[in-house]
Parts: structure tokens; sequence; C-alpha cells
């Protein structure tokens, strides 16, 4: 099998805080969903389905240096009241740049613990919700059904 160049690694993801772009960042993982449950009569088989409410969270882990620059950058809490937006990027050799956008962002939950075999002891994980749909790669993941979409 041919080698046909580098692929998306670590190098090649850039992620933008509100202090700006991010070095001090370890980890990061964002997911959506929109579940759908199965809508019975009589009988056991499904006659049609109902669709929940979209969902999206996300999390990652700084460094705590980075995180502080973070903080800094909300206002001085990370429980700030206004949501703030992250985007990441994801770059290979002579292909386009992929973006994703995380909108509206809140943090929800800071942790700091680490253990002593730990080989960096100074990280900070954080969970975050997204209120408004992820643009994956600049699309929305959902509509609502506003003006006039079915939102399907």
């Amino acid at each position: 099998m041919a080698i046909n160049g580098n692929l998306y690694d670590w190098e090649s993801v850039e992620v933008q805080l509100p202090h700006g772009v991010t070095v001090g960042l370890t980890d990061i993982g964002y997911t959506d969903e929109r579940g759908i449950e199965a809508r019975y009569g009589k009988g056991s088989i499904p006659r049609a389905f109902g669709r929940k409410n979209y969902k999206a969270t996300g999390s990652g882990t700084l460094d705590k240096d980075e995180f502080e620059r973070l903080r800094v950058g909300l206002g001085g809490s990370v429980y700030t009241k206004a949501p703030f937006v992250i985007v990441i990027s994801y770059a290979n050799q002579d292909q386009p740049v992929i973006t994703d956008t995380l909108p509206d962002v809140l943090i929800t939950k800071v942790d700091t613990s680490s253990q002593q075999e730990d080989d960096n002891a100074g990280t900070v994980k954080l969970d975050f919700i997204i209120l408004s749909p992820i643009k994956w790669n600049g699309i929305p993941a959902y509509t609502s059904g506003r003006n006039g979409s079915l939102g399907i």
C-alpha cells in the first residue's frame, strides 16, 4: 500500500477559544445527537416514530496556564453568563481545511483532579454544553424548523 501523505494528526489541528488560538490543549471532543423513539399502537411492531430534541455536548483538557488564559478571556469566571464560540480546524496536506464550529458554548464542569503517577498534573478538564447546532465543516447539524424549514 502506498503512503499518500500525512493524515490528520494533533499537529494539524488548530483550536480557537475566546482568548485566541490555544496551544495548551491536550484533548477536545464534541458530540451531537437527536434521538428517535419508536411509537407503538396495537401489536409489537412500531407504527411510527417520534423525534427527540437535538443535544450537543463536549469536553476538553487544558494545561493550567491555558485554562487561566481562558478564564481571564471569559471575564474572570468560566461560568460566564455569555455563551462563547469554539472553532476547530483540521488541515491535511494537499486537502482543503475542515472547520467545525461549536456555537453558544457554556462550561458546565471544571475538574482539576490528577494522580501521583500522572506525567502532567497541571491539567484542567472541562465539560461543556453547546446550545446551538454544531456546524460540521460549515453545515449546521440541524435546523429547528423555523423560517419555513422542516427541520428534518
